[in-house]
């Protein structure tokens, strides 16, 4: 969830809205995204990434490496697995799969690594030190970009998910955000 604490992934290094927000841009200026993300293609967009040595495996359910997940990133390999259902609706635009598949990518690029170490399980982690938060966090940067927010003056939720073409409920989570700090 964007902006809503811990989600309980890993503890990684702490990022900023800031600092993930500019990955993000980063990341869309240099594979020349462009300012209309609502047509990006999910699958030429995931076929070009092998030109950064990311690769991406579809898995029928029953053969996800992870049981229950509809995707998942391995990052030492730099490979983003994404179940089948979710790889063709992602191919035909649907808001929720879009999301779930920049959400694996922003794991890899934020630098996510999965350690096993002897830190405290018990320890609740801050919203910032948190993987699964901070990969949320840029597939929000990534599919609903500020400076176009901010451009377009959209001012409203409905505005938010008409123009991305996003989920009602990561625009509203993308406004509630916006809106707490100040920047809409």
């Amino acid at each position: 969830m964007i902006g809503n604490g811990p989600q309980f992934g890993y503890r990684v290094p702490a990022k900023s809205v800031g600092q993930i927000r500019s990955s993000a841009q980063n990341v869309s200026k240099i594979l020349a995204i462009g300012d209309d993300i609502k047509t990006l293609d999910i699958g030429v967009f995931l076929d070009g990434l092998s030109e950064f040595s990311i690769t991406y495996d579809i898995f029928e359910t029953a053969d996800m490496p992870h049981k229950g997940v509809e995707a998942c990133c391995i990052p030492e390999q730099l490979v983003i697995c994404i179940r089948e259902d979710v790889y063709r609706n992602a191919c035909y635009f649907d808001p929720r799969a879009r999301f779930t598949v920049m959400h694996e990518f922003g794991h890899l690029i934020l630098g996510h690594q999965r350690t096993l170490n002897r830190e405290d399980f018990n320890v609740e982690l801050k919203t910032y030190e948190d993987s699964e938060w901070q990969a949320d966090q840029f597939a929000a940067e990534f599919l609903m970009p500020y400076d176009q927010i901010k451009a377009l003056n959209l001012k409203t939720m409905k505005q938010i998910y008409t123009h991305f073409n996003v989920s009602e409920a990561a625009a509203h989570r993308r406004f509630n955000q916006l809106s707490k700090r100040g920047e809409i």
